[in-house]
């Protein structure tokens, strides 16, 4: 069975990581802190420290299983990957856009920041219009590789259409 299996960016926002950190790190002190470990201390840590690992490992990400000719986009929650397999016959076309992404961050005073980065966006469009997210990178040339790399995985149900 032939596939492709891409981890792509975090579910979480940075500042929820950090966030997330700080869950795994209280959790443990509770643990280690005390001279007993009562049964309602013991499951609050082991739920806290669950949401921290959540919250640092959770991704989305895509797996194309070439031999089925389905594409999955499903998000990786503590190891599980949820999402519904679609069915297609042929990838049509590969491209890269040039996207840019805004956060915004406030200061105790109130004050907002406007943040702003530019990224590339590799896509996929399959035979049924479907246009479908396939990596990221801050820098188009390594982009462009990947998806060279992808292009010759994925080559047995790769049919180019000019468009």
């Amino acid at each position: 069975m032939q596939e492709l299996d891409i981890k792509q960016e975090s579910y979480f926002p940075q500042n929820f990581k950090f966030f997330g950190i700080i869950l795994i790190i209280g959790a443990i002190l509770a643990i280690s802190s005390a001279d007993s470990v009562t049964i309602v201390r013991g499951i609050t840590s082991l739920v806290l420290l669950l949401i921290g690992i959540l919250i640092l490992s959770a991704r989305y990400g895509l797996k194309i299983n070439i031999d089925q000719r389905t594409y999955t986009v499903y998000t990786l929650l503590l190891g599980f990957k949820v999402g519904t397999p679609e069915k297609f016959d042929c990838i049509e076309k590969f491209y890269i856009n040039q996207v840019t992404e805004k956060a915004q961050l406030s200061t105790r005073t109130g004050a907002k920041y406007d943040i702003k980065s530019s990224v590339y966006k590799a896509f996929f469009r399959v035979d049924t219009g479907e246009k479908i997210h396939l990596d990221t990178d801050k820098k188009e040339k390594k982009l462009a590789e990947r998806l060279e790399q992808y292009k010759l995985i994925v080559s047995s149900i790769y049919r180019p259409v000019d468009q």
